[in-house]
This record gives structure tokens, C-alpha cells and sequence, in this order.
């Protein structure tokens, strides 16, 4: 009983916690782009979206193996952690410097190539917390973590505060994450100290059989996450964006609305991973139960799917202004064409984990690689016609692609297509949703927001749109 209330206490703390976390996040986006104006949030955007790519390819799924180590009766806890967390320390430190020689050969601004300079100690800072949360998962202690992201996200706001007061550069601004970054390392270190008395470790030999059972695992992550910020490199390169006459303002101008969609995809991601034992237990135990599960997973996810996508198209402008201000007013059309992005990462999100659940990973893996393939090509195509329009569109037809390939992947697997039976009463209410949004748009943005949302529930619930037994399903304490 003990174990569940933890189990439970962890699930709302996380769910919360990354709320709060987020929109703090947003607002701290909100101050910078509107202090800098298109172009030096561009530039700002485009330091983080470059030294991104480095910290992914140097994810190598780390955090996730330590978990799974620590995890296993008998485990050298001490030996693993520090080892671990030694290895994620060095990988970082040869990617980040790879990427600080790199930028001087990319045509950028040189206050961009300093920028990525000062940048990359707090991405340091951040990569070496993430893998730190292995630990802390294993002892069902996520609260931690989120107090320091908390707390980070505060002192981040606070200082570029300070900035804007004092009409600081962006080189302060970039200051301010490095700092923030340096206290949430110090307050996850202390806290995972309290569990684990690791420290930095070199035994080579174990460090080759860490990476060579996280090579697959850090396969499909790289490949994800490469895609997901790609389209920034390619936007600031003017040879590419051909068409525009400042691509650093480019870069700008399409983050704010990536920013969003980045913010409202963290939901998914943790219903589903509640749902994941669920999965797991059912793949190998009772492929008709995983059925079952699968099904009313996606039901659910159907009726938050619609609204949202439905919701983000007619409110973009109104919500890309509240966070960056008028001066970003065009985001709200890029905004309109990402919301489809949106729809598309929540269910293949449920199909990603399906695939790992039926130990299909390295067919997944593939299915990344062409994802990959598909946004780089489309992006050579439509960015230089289009610029932030053009790189919109591909990442929804990425995300089509990629969403379509899982679907037959698990299909293939299991000989089951999942029913979509619950997406015409979602759209009807949805349309009726949207009639009072686009009405009342003009109004305070949060209150239509939360009108729309009530509207949608109660007429969903009037159509009988929601079906008990997908909720007591998937709530069941026991099978």
C-alpha cells in the first residue's frame, strides 16, 4: 500500500511539477523574445537549437540504463552511478567542445558563435542533472528534481529580469541560464547524494559495456531529436533560406510557435509512460489485453487530440501575441500549421511506446532514421521557397510520415488496427467549441480558454463522447 501511495504521490507531484515547470519556461521565452525583438531572439533561439543537436547526439540513453541498473537486485549502486554519470560527463564535454570548434566554420554572427561558447556550460550543467534522474525514479523520489527545476526556473526569470532592467546583451541573457542550470546540477547532486554516494569514476572496461548496450536505445533518441531541431540550423543558413532577407529573424519568428508546441507535448509523453507497465505486462502476458489497453489509450487521446488541434488553430494568433508580443504576431500563422504537429506527436507518442512494449525498438529505430531522412530532404525543398512556413509544413509531414510508419509497424506485430470510432463525436463537439471561440476570441485569453474547455466536456459528456469503460480500463488497480 505503502509502494502505491508513493508510486502515486510521484505521478501527481511529476504531472504538476512540469506544469509549473513549463510555464515558467514560457514566460521566461515570453521576457527574452520581447526584450530582444525578432532577431535577438532569433539569435538566442538559434545558439540553443545548435548546441541542442550536440547534447542529443551525446544522449546516447544514459539516465534511462542507469534506472535500469540500479534497478536490478544485487546492483553495485555506487559502481554503476558513478561510472555513469562519469562516462555522460565526458561524452558531453567532447560534444559541446566539438560544437564550440564547429560554429566558427557556419556563417553565422560572431556574437552567435560567442553566444554558443557561454550557452554550452549551462547545457553542461543540464545534461549532467538529467542522467542524475535514474536515481532519483529508482527511489520514487521525483519531487526532488522538480524543486530544482523550480527553483532554477526562478533564478533563471529573476535574472533576466535584472537583464532587461538594465538593458544587459544577450550574453548576459545566456548568462542567466548558465547560472539557473549551475543551481538545478547542485541541488539534484546534493539531493542524489543522499541516496547514492557516487563520484566520478573511470572503469573503461564497464564503460564499454555501458555503451554498447546503450547504442540502440541512443539510436532512436538521436534520430528523434536531430529532426526535431534541424529545421532551426537550416532556417539561420541563408544559402538554404534563400528566399529570406535575415534568417536569424526567421529563426525567431518560427520558435516562438515551436516553443508552444515543445511546451504542450509533455502530456502525452506522461500519460502514456503511466500507461507503459500496462503495455509491457500485457505484450508478453495477454496480447488481446494489450489490445484493450492500446484501444482506450487512443480513445482518450483522440478526445484531447481534437480540441487542442482544433483550439491552437483558432487561437494562435492571440496566444502567440500574450507570450512574445505583437512584434511576433506572424508566428500565430506558423502556430496554425504546427497545431497539426501537435495532434500527430500525441498519438505517436502511443504508438512509439506500443513499439518498445512488443520489443520492436530496432524496427522503431528505423522507421527514426527514415523521419530523419524525410526532414532533412523536405526541408532542402520547402525552406528555401517558404522559409518558417515551409519548415512548419515538414514537420508536420514528418510527423505524418513517422506516426503512419509506427501504426503499420504495431499492426504488423499484433494483426490489429485500432478503431477511431471516438473521433466523430470529438470533432462535433470540438466544431461546436470552436463556433464559440471564434466569437469570442477577442476576449481575456485565458477565460475563453477555460469556457472552450467546458463547453467541449459538457457536450461531449451530453453525446456520451467519453466511454466509462476506456477510464476503468485503464485506472484498474488490479488484473
Amino acid at each position: 500500500m505503502r509502494l502505491v501511495r508513493n508510486i502515486a504521490y510521484n505521478t501527481i507531484i511529476s504531472f504538476l511539477g512540469r506544469v509549473v515547470c513549463v510555464a515558467l519556461s514560457l514566460v521566461n521565452i515570453g521576457l527574452i523574445a520581447r526584450y530582444l525583438g525578432q532577431e535577438g531572439y532569433g539569435s538566442y533561439a538559434l545558439i540553443l537549437a545548435f548546441l541542442s543537436i550536440f547534447n542529443n547526439l551525446a544522449d546516447f540513453g544514459l539516465y534511462s540504463l542507469m534506472t535500469r541498473e540500479i534497478s536490478r537486485p544485487g546492483a553495485d549502486e555506487k559502481k554503476i552511478a558513478s561510472n555513469i554519470f562519469t562516462l555522460r560527463i565526458v561524452i558531453l564535454l567532447l560534444f559541446l567542445s566539438l560544437a564550440i570548434g564547429l560554429v566558427w566554420f557556419f556563417p553565422y554572427p560572431v556574437q552567435v558563435k560567442i553566444g554558443i561558447a557561454i550557452a554550452s556550460v549551462g547545457f553542461l550543467f543540464l545534461s549532467a542533472s538529467q542522467v542524475m534522474m535514474g536515481i532519483f525514479q529508482k527511489y520514487l523520489s521525483v519531487d526532488k528534481p522538480a524543486l530544482a527545476e523550480f527553483i532554477g526556473r526562478i533564478v533563471q526569470i529573476g535574472i533576466v529580469l535584472f537583464c532587461i532592467e538594465n538593458e544587459l546583451s544577450l550574453f548576459y541573457i545566456l548568462g542567466a541560464l548558465v547560472v539557473s542550470s549551475f543551481f538545478i546540477f547542485i541541488i539534484n547532486f546534493l539531493f542524489a547524494k543522499g541516496y547514492i554516494r557516487f563520484s566520478l569514476a573511470f572503469n573503461f572496461s564497464y564503460w564499454k559495456k555501458v555503451l554498447k548496450t546503450a547504442l540502440p536505445i541512443a539510436a532512436s533518441i538521436v534520430l528523434t531529436l536531430i529532426y526535431f531541431k534541424i529545421d532551426s540550423i537550416f532556417l539561420s543558413l541563408d544559402f538554404i533560406n534563400r528566399g529570406s532577407t535575415n534568417p536569424i529573424r526567421d529563426v525567431g519568428i518560427y520558435n516562438i510557435s515551436y516553443k508552444i508546441l515543445e511546451s504542450l507535448i509533455f502530456f502525452p509523453s506522461m500519460f502514456v509512460g503511466l500507461i507503459m507497465p500496462l503495455l509491457s505486462k500485457f505484450a508478453v502476458a495477454n496480447i488481446a489485453q494489450f489490445k484493450r489497453v492500446f484501444q482506450s489509450s487512443l480513445n482518450l487521446l483522440i478526445i484531447i487530440v481534437i480540441p487542442l488541434v482544433v483550439g491552437l488553430i483558432l487561437l494562435s494568433n492571440p496566444i502567440v501575441v500574450f507570450i512574445g508580443g505583437k512584434n511576433f504576431l506572424i508566428s500565430g500563422s506558423v502556430l496554425k500549421i504546427l497545431a497539426l504537429a501537435v495532434g500527430l506527436i500525441y498519438l505517436g507518442s502511443l504508438f512509439s511506446n506500443s513499439i518498445i512494449a512488443l520489443n520492436k525498438q530496432k524496427a522503431g529505430a528505423w522507421i527514426y532514421f527514415i523521419g530523419v531522412i524525410f526532414n532533412i530532404i523536405t526541408n532542402l525543398i520547402f525552406i528555401p521557397k517558404y522559409s518558417y512556413f515551409g519548415a512548419a509544413f515538414t514537420t508536420v509531414l514528418t510527423e505524418f510520415l513517422v506516426t503512419v510508419l509506427m501504426l503499420i509497424l504495431v499492426y504488423r506485430t499484433i494483426s490489429y488496427f485500432p478503431s477511431f470510432k471516438t473521433a466523430p463525436k470529438s470533432i462535433f463537439a470540438s466544431l461546436l467549441m470552436g463556433g464559440f471561440i471564434y466569437y469570442f476570441q477577442q476576449g481575456s485569453l485565458f477565460l475563453v480558454i477555460g469556457a472552450s474547455i467546458l463547453i467541449y466536456l459538457v457536450i461531449l459528456y451530453l453525446i456520451k463522447g467519453i466511454a466509462k469503460e476506456d477510464i476503468i480500463l485503464l485506472t484498474k488497480k488490479s488484473y
